[in-house]
C-alpha cells in the first residue's frame, strides 16, 4: 500500500511539474519580447554547456586542436540557428527569415561568393583540425608572406590561428588559409620530440686539446636537464664532442646539447657556458681562443724612436 501511495504521489508530482512547464512555455511564447529573452538565455546556457561538455576531453597539459575546432563549430551553429529564430521575432522580419530558410541553396551561393575568403579560412581550419600539423601550446616557426614568426600556438578559431610571438610577446593573427598552406616547423611534433642544439667553443692551439674535449663532454653530461632527457629518451653512450674546424688562430669544438624542450635547451646552454668558463679558469692547460695583437719592433724603429726623444742616437 505504501508503495502504491508513493507511486501515485510521484505521478501526481510529475503531472503537476508537467502542467507548470506547459504554463511557463505558454506564458513565454505568448509575448515575442519574453520569447526573445528566453531564447537569448537558452543560447547563453547552451554555449556554456558546450564548454562544460568538452572540458573532460581536453588533453593533459595541452588542448586538442581538433576538439577545440569542433567545439567552435557547434557553438557557431547554435548561435546562428537561435539568432535567426530571434531575428524572426522582430516585427516585419518573420517573412524575411522564412524566405532565407526556404531559399537556403541560393543563400549559400550568394554567401559563398561574398564571403569566399572567410569560407576559405573555415575550410582550411577544418583541414588543420583533421590533420593536426600542430596542437595548441606547440612551439612553431612559420614564414607568412615573407615574415618569419616563431612562437606558441595560442588558439585556433573558425577564421584564424593565433600565435604568441616569442620575439616581442605580441599576438600574431594568421588566417587559416595562409596557415594551412605555409611550411610549419613544429618543435613539439610527435610524442617523442626533444630539442637539440650545438654547443660551439674555440680553444687555442697551445691548450691541451684532448682535455678540452673531455671537459666539454663532462660539463654537458652533468647538467640536470641533459641527464633527465637522456634518461627519459633512453639515450646511451658518450657525447663524443668533435673538432669542427682548424682556424687561423683557434681550434673550434662542437658538441650536441639535448633537452626535452627548446626553453630547457636555452637555459641548459647558458648554464653550460658559465660552467665551462669556470672550469677553464681553474686549469692552466685550458684556454679559450680570443683575438691577440702582437707588436714586433725591430732595431731601426727603436733607434728612430730614441732619436725623436733626443737621446742623440744617429740614424743610419
Amino acid at each position: 500500500m505504501d508503495t502504491l501511495a508513493e507511486s501515485l504521489e510521484n505521478i501526481e508530482n510529475y503531472q503537476e511539474m508537467k502542467g507548470t512547464a506547459k504554463g511557463f512555455l505558454a506564458l513565454v511564447t505568448s509575448n515575442d519580447l519574453h520569447y526573445g529573452i528566453f531564447l537569448l538565455v537558452i543560447m547563453f546556457v547552451a554555449v556554456n554547456l558546450i564548454d562544460i561538455m568538452f572540458w573532460p576531453l581536453r588533453k593533459t597539459g595541452k588542448e586538442n586542436i581538433t576538439l577545440n575546432f569542433i567545439k567552435l563549430c557547434i557553438k557557431a551553429f547554435v548561435v546562428i540557428i537561435l539568432g535567426v529564430k530571434i531575428l524572426g521575432l522582430i516585427p516585419g522580419m518573420d517573412d524575411f527569415t522564412s524566405q532565407i530558410l526556404m531559399s537556403s541553396s541560393l543563400i549559400v551561393v550568394v554567401l559563398g561568393f561574398v564571403f569566399q575568403e572567410g569560407l576559405s579560412n573555415i575550410v582550411h581550419g577544418v583541414i588543420i583540425s583533421i590533420f593536426k600539423p600542430f596542437n595548441i601550446g606547440d612551439r612553431v616557426h612559420v614564414t607568412i608572406d615573407g615574415v618569419s614568426i616563431t612562437g606558441y600556438i595560442q588558439a585556433i578559431d573558425l577564421r584564424h590561428t593565433i600565435i604568441n610571438n616569442v620575439m616581442n610577446a605580441s599576438r600574431v593573427v594568421v588566417p587559416n588559409s595562409k596557415m594551412d598552406l605555409c611550411v610549419i616547423d613544429n618543435y613539439y611534433y610527435g610524442k617523442e620530440h626533444f630539442s637539440t642544439n650545438f654547443m660551439d667553443i674555440s680553444v687555442t692551439y697551445e691548450c691541451d686539446l684532448e682535455k678540452a674535449l673531455k671537459v666539454l663532454e663532462e660539463v654537458i653530461l652533468a647538467h640536470p636537464m641533459v641527464k633527465k632527457t637522456r634518461e627519459e629518451k633512453h639515450i646511451t653512450g658518450s657525447l663524443n664532442p668533435m673538432v669542427r674546424e682548424l682556424g687561423d688562430s683557434a681550434i673550434y669544438l662542437r658538441a650536441v646539447v639535448t633537452t626535452l624542450t627548446v626553453e630547457d635547451n636555452f637555459q641548459a646552454c647558458s648554464d653550460i657556458r658559465r660552467e665551462l668558463v669556470a672550469r677553464f679558469k681553474q686549469d692552466p692547460v685550458l684556454d679559450f681562443a680570443y683575438p691577440h695583437l702582437h707588436l714586433v719592433q725591430d732595431d731601426y724603429t727603436e733607434r728612430v724612436l730614441r732619436s725623436k726623444k733626443g737621446e742623440g742616437v744617429a740614424a743610419d
